[in-house]
């Protein structure tokens, strides 16, 4: 970790390194952004290339410390089987959760209504004509096609990442090794279940200001709307302590 960087930063963030002010002291962007942009990209050859270079060297170096300390690796090998059967236990059990499954069926919503954005094209055409006639001015014109940009890209970045992080906040609870906290009482479910709860709180303001834009459309952002308060009030149901839990860097002064 280099000098100055902050502990465990990136476990509670929303990886959104583009707006995050705290780049300059997280582990996780200093070793990914040296990286040329083919390696950052999950559909790009390069990517697992370069993931199949490390799973080789994490393997050589896991045979050369087991010789030097005499480990037996078939005996670690059957308990990290046994391990994972377990977590897979767990997350079959965390998506049969009522958060867990709706938040999923938000993800798939959203991004329905993402593909076609039912009434957006009309708006923007309607807001270039009345530029061109000097009935909306160039400033407020500017303003709401940010406002636009900027809340379909929140919506974007959180549409998966709500349920993503619920589900570790899910499987965490329900792990025997998060039995105990930390000695503040930091659980990292509660610090997952956190930053699921400010992605949700973001989205609504999101979707908010494009049901500003799109008041006809009141029925498709009610119902979405609904959804995402209906989880964040289940979510602060399951995890009471989730907000006051610390997170490196982003809660501390």
């Amino acid at each position: 970790m280099g000098k100055g960087n902050i502990a465990g930063i990136y476990n509670y963030c929303d990886r959104w390194c583009e707006r995050c002010t705290f780049t300059s002291r997280c582990a996780v962007y200093e070793d990914e952004s040296d990286l040329p942009p083919a390696q950052r990209d999950l559909k790009n050859k390069a990517f697992w290339d370069r993931l199949g270079q490390n799973f080789i060297k994490a393997k050589d170096l896991l045979q050369k410390a087991a010789e030097h300390y005499g480990v037996d690796l078939e005996a670690a090998r059957e308990e990290i089987e046994e391990t994972q059967r377990r977590k897979e236990r767990i997350k079959n059990e965390s998506r049969q959760h009522p958060l867990s499954e709706l938040s999923f069926e938000y993800s798939g919503i959203a991004r329905e209504w993402l593909k076609t954005q039912p009434g957006m094209l009309d708006r923007l055409d309607t807001l270039k004509t009345e530029l061109t006639l000097g009935v909306e001015s160039h400033e407020s014109a500017k303003k709401e096609t940010g406002t636009i940009k900027d809340s379909l890209a929140v919506v974007q970045w959180y549409l998966a990442f709500i349920h993503v992080k619920l589900m570790r906040a899910l499987m965490g609870k329900l792990s025997n090794n998060n039995q105990e906290g930390d000695d503040d009482g930091n659980r990292d479910s509660d610090g997952s279940a956190k930053i699921a709860i400010i992605a949700i709180e973001r989205s609504m303001h999101a979707w908010s200001a494009l049901f500003e834009i799109l008041p006809d459309k009141e029925d498709d952002f009610l119902k979405i709307l609904s959804m995402l308060e209906k989880i964040k009030s289940m979510t602060l149901k399951e995890f009471p302590r989730a907000q006051v839990f610390i997170r490196p860097g982003f809660d501390e002064d």
